[in-house]
């Protein structure tokens, strides 16, 4: 074992990398504290073969909270996770974990005891100056956060099979040179341009009914109707839920003496601030030297000593653009809001208190605090109705989840969907009949329209799909063959499509005539000739950015970007008309820089599509795995 390897070296292993202690011990360690409660070993969710434990789960989300708690300093309560969706979240990732393990299994990939030797013995994360650190230093770190060795192997070995997953499934991704040239263009090539939109107007356009049946009789494959299928469903949302459940004051204030922490409102001051960045480095274009930079601001402290107005001499001075146009009005904050140094120095200043200079990593400050407010408690009537909403929204949770455990359950002993509907007072619906890769709401979910066609006509789908408004069963009750369209069935939207087409005919031969007129007039007389109104874009624009109001598209990019400064475009075809462009200033492809940045940004963009391939291949792969949730289990989770 890993742990063998480790004694054996125990001179090497001196302190742990910090890599894996900010990474690993850190996110990960705290959710090793608990879980011990009775129901821990109970299995949550069943993931194909492999099960999610209570207690794993427990430890997971303690975990995530801790990370988020420390992200955000505590500003974080219980109600903000929960609108944040940590539960959720948490048991997503596990899923995702077994998903994985099921798929390397699949795909005859593990990770044995020599593979986790040879990564402590060569990864640079693992040593210090070149050599392994000492087993007895490695656990005493563990130790005191509350994991053991063997725990940390098995995180490591889920590390490394995943790595091996997606180097298998994304090693053969490669990004070639015009790949990447295009990409640079992308992000550096900008223009400044002058345009003309000629709007493609509908309305008012005549089309006689033999020029629609012309149109039919021509195009009856265009506007045949694929195969189809008409859908029952039970739609489980939280608002259908929440009527369902109720709270009583005696639970309200319970909670309250129970969260009393939960509900206090830290101590806070209210300052302003006048700040003179410090250079980061020689080079940097921004801020001065330390010494200059010290100077000004001793000289914006003396004449705030002095009875000068600070808002005045913040808007005058201070650097932080953010602040500086308010007066370095700052608002109010809480311990730990901002650096160290700047939190510290405001906190002792009382109100109408000017700070010495404080330093801290933006530069030099100069602090007012211009209010004080202590920490106090609110009343249990001004949080009553936030009590009420978030014990309301646990037990929708709950009950959402005991209600698709057991329609599911109920769905898989051959039961319909509209029986067990009526059965817990639901109505099942009928949907519209659905086109593959079309959504419907509220059926608005790929997974679920991919899945209705793979089922058969009488077949019942018992896992839930999440829509926007919550999760939906679905039974396959018709399926409609391919089949021609009669003309009255279309004849509506063929007409439609007819003044479509005549309108952006219309438009393409006025844009024809104002680029003529352009040409020797320029665009702002010649638009004004045929009524219509030149614009600009404020400044340079990238490919791929909204080009003033005629938004972004790959054909406007490739005209734009194609032209010469004070060259005009033929009509370039959007979706609301046509357009002529003139750019007026342009900041153009950069041979030598490209070839300068061309490695890296392959590089770079290989990485991203790799992770965009495992992505994908996670998906698929989870689509393969039936998931079975325990709703009592996951009651019991949330409650501890």
């Amino acid at each position: 074992m890993a742990l063998g390897f480790m004694r054996r070296h125990r001179r090497w292993l001196y302190g742990f990398l910090w890599l894996v202690i900010a990474a690993f011990i850190i996110l990960y360690i705290p959710a090793f504290q608990g879980a011990t409660e009775k129901g821990a070993g109970a299995t949550l969710v069943e993931v194909g073969s492999m099960p999610i434990t209570v207690g794993e789960y427990q430890k997971a989300y303690l975990r995530q909270r801790e990370m988020y708690l420390s992200l955000y300093q505590g500003r974080l309560d219980n109600e903000a996770l929960k609108r944040m969706g940590l539960e959720e979240q948490t048991l997503q990732s596990l899923i995702d974990d077994r998903v994985l393990q099921l798929e390397a299994r699949r795909l005859g990939i593990s990770v044995d005891d020599e593979t986790l030797r040879q990564r402590l013995a060569t990864s640079p994360e693992f040593q210090i100056d070149g050599r392994f650190m000492g087993a007895d230093e490695l656990r005493r770190r563990l130790e005191m956060q509350g994991i053991s060795v063997a725990e940390f192997e098995q995180e490591l070995r889920r590390r490394i099979l995943r790595e091996r997953v997606a180097s298998l499934v994304t090693d053969g991704v490669m990004v070639s040179p015009k790949e990447a040239e295009d990409e640079f263009r992308r992000r550096n090539e900008q223009v400044k341009a002058e345009y003309v939109m000629v709007p493609a107007e509908v309305s008012g356009v005549a089309v006689t009914d033999a020029e629609v049946r012309a149109r039919f009789d021509a195009s009856k494959d265009r506007y045949g109707f694929p195969e189809r299928r008409v859908l029952s469903y039970l739609l489980l949302d939280l608002p259908k839920l929440q009527p369902r459940v109720t709270v009583t004051e005696a639970e309200q204030r319970a909670y309250y003496d129970a969260h009393a922490d939960e509900f206090k409102q830290p101590e806070q001051v209210c300052a302003s601030h006048v700040l003179v960045k410090v250079k980061a480095s020689p080079e940097a274009a921004e801020g001065h030297a330390d010494d200059e930079a010290r100077r000004i601001a001793q000289s914006a402290l003396d004449q705030a000593r002095a009875g000068g107005d600070f808002a005045a001499l913040a808007k005058k001075v201070s650097e932080d653009q953010g602040s500086a146009p308010q007066g370095g009005e700052l608002g109010c904050f809480e311990r730990g809001r901002m650096v160290p140094e700047f939190s510290d120095a405001a906190f002792a200043l009382g109100p109408g208190q000017t700070s010495d200079l404080v330093k801290t990593q933006y530069g030099y400050h100069v602090i007012r605090v211009t209010a004080r407010r202590e920490e106090t408690t609110p009343a249990f009537a001004q949080v009553r109705d936030r009590i009420n909403n978030t014990l309301m929204g646990q037990r929708v949770r709950t009950l959402l989840e005991e209600q698709m455990q057991g329609i599911s359950e109920a769905l898989r002993h051959g039961k319909s969907i509209e029986d067990v509907a009526k059965e817990r007072g639901f109505t099942a619906e009928r949907s519209a009949p659905l086109a593959r890769g079309a959504e419907t709401p509220p059926l608005t979910s790929p997974a679920l329209v991919a899945r209705a066609f793979e089922l058969k006509r009488g077949e019942t789908e018992p896992e839930p799909f999440q829509v926007p408004t919550g999760y939906a069963f679905i039974s396959v009750q018709d399926v409609q063959a391919p089949r021609a369209a009669d003309f009255k069935e279309v004849q509506d939207r063929v007409k439609a499509d007819l003044q479509q087409e005549k309108a952006f005919e219309t438009a393409r031969l006025k844009a024809v005539d104002l680029e003529t007129r352009a040409a020797s007039a320029g665009l702002e007389k010649a638009a004004a000739t045929l009524a219509l109104v030149r614009k600009e874009t404020p400044g340079l624009v990238s490919r791929g950015q909204a080009m003033g109001d005629l938004g972004s598209s790959v054909a406007l990019d490739e005209a734009a970007y194609a032209l010469a400064v004070n060259t005009l475009s033929d009509p370039i075809r959007l979706p609301g008309g046509w357009a002529v462009v003139r750019v007026v200033e342009k900041k153009a492809f950069d041979p030598a820089a490209f070839e300068k940045d061309k490695v890296s940004l392959i590089a770079s963009l290989r990485s991203q599509r790799r992770e965009e391939l495992f992505r994908s291949f996670m998906q698929e792969a989870r689509k393969r795995v039936t998931v079975q949730r325990n709703a009592e289990a996951f009651r019991r989770a949330m409650a501890s």
